[in-house]
């Protein structure tokens, strides 16, 4: 890019404040940025992007509603700071001029005065190149035909006087929170700004569950078909803009977190019960043989057992014994065990259970092999060989006689 086209003025729109100096940053301050004045100010100053020649510029102040209150002129004398000098031809006539990237709006002109006598009125300061005369070859590139220059953006600034009335900033100002039943197909949320014309946006829409309608777009609906509590993600967030201009005090974001509700949808999986599965015979009924408990997806379930067989009685989660066991009719036994949860879901689990023996049967049918006494038989003699009938054990019987003075027990079971 060649010298005249990089040192261009253009139309220039926004500041940053000091103490005794408004220093009006071109490069940095966003459009419609409102600054108030007061007693310290002394100047105002704008610091353009790049180096330029302001030649026969026009300052111009207008009030809140548009209307021209003041107008200034600035020129080359305007420069503060560091300059360079540029060799410019128009036709047949060469300039040097100096270029500037900083110029006091008020070395030349009764600005702050003009500010100040508006008391706390808020008004728009605007800077026009004039597009006539013998220099207008030099300002291509800044304007033409009144589009903006690719080079210095323009933009609009606007100040007032201490008390001035400031533009509201913008806020969404509905809540950033609401929740839905997981697996939801649509609920909605209505998005509120503190200014009503505010038309809302979606920025971020990770899950892509969310989508705007109505009214300047202020219904969000969250469809939630695909969402499970029993995921991972219990949480969905977007983030929305509000926005009615071009200004920072005219945008605005909110993130909305959606949390789920955990609905009762899930089928009990497991069922487990505490205890020793083996029973002795003659427990007394009520006796209580273990615990239930029930493994479910959904959180804070609640659940009811019943027992297939009446042999058993369930007591909230307590299994207990509804009868007296006999091991002699029956050496085990089982009973299906049913868990329903607040939804009506069952699951079933079948448990076995073994019934033991206990000595509690007196023997009978005492034989002996041998009844008959041959005469003049020794002392010592074997008579027969006892045996008897008992139910409840394995283990060899002992045997007792009255008649400790004829007869005597050997061996266990020999008369």
């Amino acid at each position: 890019m060649n010298t005249f086209n990089r040192f261009i003025i253009a139309s220039f729109y926004l500041l940053a404040l000091s103490a005794q100096t408004l220093a009006l940053d071109f490069t940095q301050v966003t459009k419609n940025t409102t600054y108030i004045l007061s007693d310290t100010q002394k100047t105002i100053q704008v610091t353009l992007d790049d180096y330029a020649l302001v030649v026969n510029k026009n300052n111009r102040f207008f009030d809140e509603n548009n209307n021209q209150i003041a107008l200034h002129r600035f020129d080359d004398r305007s420069g503060v700071g560091t300059s360079i000098t540029a060799h410019l031809k128009s036709g047949s006539n060469d300039y040097d001029f100096p270029f500037y990237k900083t110029w006091d709006l008020t070395l030349h002109s009764s600005t702050i005065a003009v500010i100040k006598n508006q008391g706390g009125k808020r008004f728009t300061i605007k800077t026009h190149y004039n597009s006539s005369g013998v220099y207008k070859s030099l300002f291509y590139g800044a304007s033409i035909n009144g589009a903006e220059s690719p080079f210095i953006p323009q933009r609009t600034i606007n100040l007032c006087w201490e008390s001035c009335p400031v533009p509201a900033t913008l806020t969404i100002t509905s809540t950033n929170t609401f929740s839905a039943n997981e697996k939801a197909a649509s609920i909605t949320h209505t998005l509120i700004a503190s200014d009503t014309t505010a038309t809302f946006s979606i920025t971020e829409n990770t899950s892509g569950f969310f989508s705007l309608s109505g009214t300047n777009n202020n219904t969000l609906t969250f469809n939630g078909t695909n969402t499970d509590f029993e995921s991972a993600t219990k949480s969905y967030t977007v983030k929305i803009k509000a926005t009615t201009g071009d200004g920072d005090d005219k945008n605005t974001e909110q993130t909305i977190t959606v949390t789920l509700n955990d609905l009762n949808d899930e089928t009990p999986t497991a069922i487990t019960l505490t205890g020793d599965r083996t029973i002795a015979e003659n427990t007394s009924t009520g006796a209580e043989l273990g615990t239930l408990s029930t493994t479910d997806a959904d959180a804070n379930d609640t659940f009811t057992y019943t027992s297939s067989n009446t042999k058993f009685t369930i007591d909230n989660n307590k299994l207990k014994l509804n009868t007296t066991l006999d091991y002699e009719n029956a050496t085990s036994l089982s009973t299906t065990i049913t868990v329903t949860d607040a939804n009506s879901h069952t699951f079933d689990k079948t448990f076995n259970f073994t019934v033991s023996d206990i000595d509690d049967t007196a023997p009978i049918n005492i034989l002996l092999s041998n009844v008959n006494l041959i005469k003049d038989q020794p002392a010592n003699t074997l008579v027969g060989t006892l045996s008897a009938s008992d139910v409840d054990t394995n283990t060899p019987l002992t045997f007792t006689v009255n008649d400790t003075t004829n007869f005597k027990i050997v061996n266990g079971n020999e008369l």
